[in-house]
Formats: C-alpha cells, sequence, structure tokens
C-alpha cells in the first residue's frame, strides 16, 4: 500500500491490528506495541511516543536522532478516542500526536503543559495554527502544530466537463453525477460539507436544530446520487481512473499521489472554501525525561522535519520556512504553493461536543440504511 494513501487510512481509524503491524513493517519498524507491554530502555532517550503508525519516521524529527542517536520508543493508535481512552484507562507516555479539533477531548486524559519559552520554532510557525483555542487552557499552551492539509474536491474534468467557474461542494449534489459521486464515510466529511453546500460558512461543522435540518436534506439527497461511501483512498484513485467515478471528496494529499500517477484529474477550489486540519503534538500523562521531550518537540517542529513532510507525506509543515527548502514545482502539484491563502480561506476543523457528535453519527447511519 502506498504511503500517502496509508497514512490517509489509519487517520480514518480504519485499520485493523493486523493491518497496523502490517503497516508498521511497511515502515520500517520491528514490531508494534499492541497490546502495549512494558519494553526496555533504549538510546533513544527516556520517551515514547503515542502516534499514528507512519509517524515515527525519523525523517520527522531528524536533530533528535542526531542527538540520541536512534528515535523514540514508538507505540500507535488506530484513531485518536481510541488513544484518549487507552491513556484514560491507564497506559502511560510522554508525547501524543492530537489534532486540533480533538484537543478538548484529548485534555480528559491527563495532557501536560507546555512550556512556550523551551520552544525554538513558535515564531516560525504560521499564525492560522500558532494560536487556536483549544491550544490553551487558562492562558497555558498544550499543543504545538507540526502539520495540516486540506480536504477538497477532485473531478476528472475530461468525462465530467466540469470547469473551473463551476466549483463548488454543492458539485457533490448535482444530479448530472448520478452514480458518480464519492464521499468519505464519515460524518467529518458529510457534515461540514453539506453545511457548506447549504451555505453555512460561519460554523459548518456543529450544525443543529434549522442548520441540522437543511444538511439533513443534502446528505439524504446524497445517498441517492453517491457511487459509494469510500473508507480507503485506493478506492477513489481506481474508481477515478476507470471512470466509476466523476467526482469525489478527497485529501489535498491523495490529489498530489493521483497526479503523479498520471491520472486525469483536477483539485477544485470550491467556492465556499476548502476544508482544513490543523494536528500536531502534546505533552501526554507521563515524563521520564523532560529534557528528552522538549529535544522532540523542537526536532519535530524544524524547518528540516516540515520540508520532510512535504516531500513524503504532501502535508503541510506548520514552520514557514520548511517551505523555502522545498522545490516549487512540487509545492505546485501538490497544491501547497499558496499555504497562508490556503489557510486564511479554508474552514479548519472545529470540536463537536459529544452529544452533537452522536447525533450526527447516528443520523449519517439512518439515512445509510435507507431509513
Amino acid at each position: 500500500m502506498n504511503r500517502v494513501r496509508l497514512i490517509d487510512r489509519l487517520h480514518q481509524g480504519k485499520l485493523t491490528r493486523r493491518e497496523i503491524t502490517e503497516a508498521a513493517a511497511l515502515f520500517g519498524v520491528a514490531s508494534v506495541a499492541l497490546p502495549m507491554a512494558p519494553r526496555p530502555a533504549r538510546a533513544g532517550g527516556e520517551l515514547l511516543y503515542f502516534t499514528w503508525a507512519g509517524f515515527e519516521d525519523p525523517g520527522l524529527f531528524p536533530a533528535y536522532v542526531e542527538k540520541y542517536g536512534s528515535p523514540p520508543e514508538s507505540t500507535f493508535y488506530g484513531d485518536e478516542y481510541e488513544g484518549i481512552e487507552k491513556l484514560k484507562a491507564g497506559f502511560e507516555a510522554d508525547v501524543v500526536c492530537p489534532c486540533i479539533d480533538v484537543m478538548p477531548r484529548w485534555q480528559t486524559s491527563g495532557l501536560q503543559p507546555i512550556d512556550e519559552s523551551k520552544l525554538l520554532y513558535l515564531d516560525d510557525v504560521f499564525e492560522p495554527l500558532k494560536g487556536p483555542a483549544d491550544a490553551f487552557i487558562d492562558g497555558q499552551r498544550y499543543f504545538v502544530p507540526t502539520y495540516w492539509g486540506f480536504s477538497g474536491i477532485c473531478y476528472n474534468p475530461t468525462l465530467s466537463g466540469i470547469t473551473p467557474e463551476e466549483e463548488s461542494w454543492r458539485l457533490l449534489y448535482d444530479e448530472r453525477f448520478k452514480g458518480k459521486i464519492g464521499i468519505w464515510d464519515s460524518t467529518d466529511a458529510v457534515i461540514p460539507v453539506a453545511s457548506l453546500a447549504a451555505g453555512d460558512l460561519d460554523d459548518p461543522y456543529r450544525p443543529d436544530g434549522d442548520r441540522f435540518e437543511k444538511v439533513k436534506e443534502l446528505m439524504r439527497k446524497q445517498k441517492n446520487l453517491v457511487r459509494f461511501y469510500w473508507n480507503d483512498t485506493s478506492e477513489v484513485s481506481q474508481a477515478l481512473a476507470s471512470g466509476e467515478l466523476l467526482i469525489t471528496f478527497c485529501w489535498a494529499g491523495t490529489y498530489g499521489q493521483m497526479k503523479k500517477e498520471g491520472l486525469d484529474v483536477v483539485w477544485a477550489k470550491p467556492k465556499e472554501g476548502l476544508i482544513s486540519f490543523n494536528c500536531g503534538l502534546a505533552r501526554s500523562n507521563r515524563t521520564k525525561d523532560a529534557a528528552a521531550v522538549y529535544d522532540f518537540l523542537n526536532a519535530s517542529m524544524s524547518p528540516e522535519a516540515g520540508k520532510y513532510m512535504i516531500e513524503t507525506f504532501n502535508y503541510g509543515a506548520s514552520n514557514k520556512k520548511s517551505f523555502n527548502l522545498v522545490d516549487p514545482s512540487l509545492l505546485t502539484e501538490i497544491n501547497l504553493n499558496n499555504p497562508e491563502e490556503g489557510l486564511a480561506n479554508s474552514h479548519g476543523y472545529q470540536f463537536v461536543p459529544h452529544e452533537l457528535k452522536q447525533l450526527h453519527i447516528n443520523t449519517f447511519d439512518e439515512i445509510k440504511a435507507g431509513v
């Protein structure tokens, strides 16, 4: 499985334990702590990194490896909520890899504050990523950004006949493409997409009341138009290549990979704005070596780490200086050539309270089931 596609699938929380072990082998990890068991101390500092499989890649924190001689010990979760529950159940780690929209839930697992005076690259972080409200409690930082990216629309321009002037989230509800539409099988896609298509640009992630009624109407319409709801980005690539799909929700990293494969595909820029995510690192519930923790945070936020993130994973780096180290043609190819403009004009994922999130999930499940 391709590395970019694998990371996408891991972020969906769709891999089995066996697949996670296979993924770890792909990334050169000898073993995965599933189930989690004590391990002897190792050279990579007294640090345990609890993250997505694939993000233990030494290229993502080169200065740490250079200083300590090897990467930290790593263990993995299939999705963020699984990771949070394991920490609450007693598992201990030094560093975790949250996304900002899930930070209120991560806070229930015993995160520790981060001393900003010990962060070497915070001033180099893009402003929209640096200080979101959920990174703080009572003015104290608990989250540092390391990577980000966009969700948008990919379409086949030749077979669909779509023009740039038409680019809108409403295309995913267009009768012209009945049976040729794809969308990620997640409320993290169907809810904000329907909200934006309905014109709710102020808070597309938390529709309720009358706003949610409009979203449900579009979700029901889309149910009768989609070819399939997808869980694996390889499905998207294959379906667009064969003509089974003409248009789909997709991630910028997936688009970059499809372009590398020579597919006839366009990355749309919906007039309502792209969807964006902001992810990074937090100090977890254990500190055996505080100096190693800050060395890891700084190594992960460095320009060199960001360069590797862009080139290898096709995600944006939080450090502005990383972009100066990357071939401009690659940035253009993966739609990261205007990061500040893109971030400013996008809708960043926001935390959805548990009861509202469950309502969204239950409604989506009912619509898929034809209720």
